[in-house]
């Protein structure tokens, strides 16, 4: 894989305030007693009212719909589903409906947060692919930190485990824990959303003790 290090430490993100919890983990814990996906999709399209961005591209929660996500949930089930030429592919099997409100809101949140996007803007569609998704995976964190900290430090878990590898791939580092311990090297994946340089150092902080 191409080593695309220093293009990817030129990238600077506009500072943005620090991501505020928005939904209390009391109110997620609400879910797991829902069966009934019309009921779930009310339920989770209202927490999300007091989310500071909009969202969009919700799964289908009433049946088939041909190139995108499904939900289907029952007092036995609780999954989420690609819809694909006729059939479709379990793409989460969730544990309960916090399992599920997790993975829906991976794909109801922006692709990007407001700095990442300028700088999208900035790149190359092709040629600049895997920044792309760096910005991507930076803007996650970031919003899910908006949801709240539990989900926040889930997929922060997930997506520096990804920055990690990309390293490795790219040839800066031998292997994934030496990547991780280049405070230097996550702190830029983490900022490049937008997010202020002291809440990600706590961030890294937390994933270290996790770890």
């Amino acid at each position: 894989m191409q080593n695309y290090f220093d293009k990817l430490f030129s990238l600077q993100a506009q500072v943005l305030d620090s991501p505020k919890p928005s939904i209390p983990y009391g109110k997620l814990v609400k879910l797991v007693s829902i069966h009934e996906p019309a009921v779930f999709e009310k339920a989770i399209k209202k927490l999300t009212q007091d989310l500071p961005f909009e969202t969009h591209s919700w799964p289908s929660f009433s049946g088939y719909v041909e190139d995108w996500f499904m939900v289907e949930l029952s007092e036995f089930k609780c999954n989420l589903l690609y819809c694909e030429r006729g059939g479709y592919n379990l793409r989460s099997k969730c544990a309960n409906g916090i399992d599920l409100a997790f993975e829906i809101l991976r794909i109801v949140t922006p692709g990007y947060t407001k700095a990442a996007s300028a700088i999208a803007a900035s790149l190359d569609h092709l040629a600049d692919q895997r920044l792309l998704i760096w910005l991507h995976m930076s803007s996650e964190i970031f919003h899910m930190h908006q949801v709240n900290q539990y989900f926040g430090l889930r997929v922060a878990t997930n997506n520096v485990t990804w920055m990690c590898q990309e390293l490795v791939r790219m040839g800066v580092f031998s292997n994934e824990s030496d990547a991780f311990e280049s405070e230097k090297h996550i702190l830029k994946g983490l900022t490049i959303s937008g997010m202020p340089n002291e809440y990600a150092r706590k961030l890294v902080d937390r994933l270290r003790e996790d770890a």
